[in-house]
């Protein structure tokens, strides 16, 4: 809704609202915003700003619709909200995020998952995304390694970049210190690097995490390729606040989202911002305006 009254949508591009109709016209929703595909449970919509099994159960039924009106040729693209892992599960809805259940739908297992603030230019790409910290040393293996590195790469390259510069982040403090501080930069990370470079991939490091978001933020890199979640999140949501978007990459249609979560909280209290859910509908937009 904040899309389509700020303006961001173009001429051509037609939203459709997917979920509660009730929620949505308590959000403000007129007819002239757009028609409804309404998904609700015919429950009573349960207090908001927390999770619960009806939540998780709408936003997944949700989700499906809106990839049944891509599948039928009904819509272009998804633009999704944020969701609550917890309520899927407690609704008993198998997929454990988004990115996952685009990829099977789609028959795109490579799909992968590039977060961005598009107003500034930054743009990374997480290799094991949403996993423990404590399991992250062994996904990171060289074929994830190149997928993320090759997806991040070609949606530079959709966006207009020629020939984006990549750097690759090091796990360990210092990127390792040649094996005093951790061996996977040395024992794994370098060698990917350096077989990617082999290929033409225009990749740096991998180098202390520190630096490069630095280096990435001054212009030098286009793009990072980040080992996990919260090496990628917090810098980005540093700079850019909750403007940041998510964009699935690899997939044969536009998907995005506000790079932020829930924030259950914020909206318990009636406090929203939807900055990172115009800018994702911003992206989407010019995703399927390039063709």
């Amino acid at each position: 809704l904040a899309s389509v009254r700020a303006g961001t949508l173009p001429r051509g591009v037609s939203p459709v609202f997917v979920g509660d109709a009730a929620v949505w016209r308590g959000a403000g929703w007129r007819t002239s915003d757009g028609p409804i595909r309404d998904t609700g449970l015919g429950l009573r919509v349960p207090v908001i700003g927390r999770p619960t099994v009806y939540g998780g159960a709408l936003s997944a039924a949700s989700f499906e619709e809106a990839l049944r009106l891509v599948a039928r040729g009904r819509a272009a693209g998804v633009v999704t909200a944020p969701i609550s892992k917890e309520s899927w599960t407690a609704a008993g809805y198998p997929w454990r995020d988004h990115t996952e259940r685009l990829a099977a739908a789609a028959g795109a297992p490579e799909a992968q998952m590039a977060l961005g603030i598009p107003s500034r230019g930054l743009w990374c790409a997480i290799v094991t995304r949403h996993v423990p910290l404590k399991d992250v040393p062994r996904a990171l293996t060289s074929p994830a390694i190149a997928a993320c590195a090759r997806a991040l790469s070609w949606a530079l390259r959709r966006l207009g970049q020629k020939r984006p510069r990549l750097a690759l982040c090091g796990l360990n403090p210092h990127a390792g210190e040649g094996g005093l501080i951790g061996t996977e930069e040395r024992d794994v990370l370098a060698p990917a690097a350096a077989r990617l470079r082999r290929q033409g991939l225009d990749l740096e490091g991998p180098m202390p995490a520190d630096s490069a978001w630095r280096l990435h933020v001054g212009g030098v890199y286009q793009g990072l390729v980040c080992l996990y979640h919260d090496q990628a999140l917090v810098p980005l949501k540093a700079v850019g606040g909750l403007a940041g978007v998510n964009w699935t990459v690899g997939l044969p249609f536009a998907r995005t989202s506000p790079a932020h979560g829930t924030a259950y909280e914020a909206a318990a209290a009636g406090r929203f911002d939807a900055s990172g859910a115009v800018e994702a509908a911003r992206l989407a937009a010019r995703l399927l305006a390039a063709g």
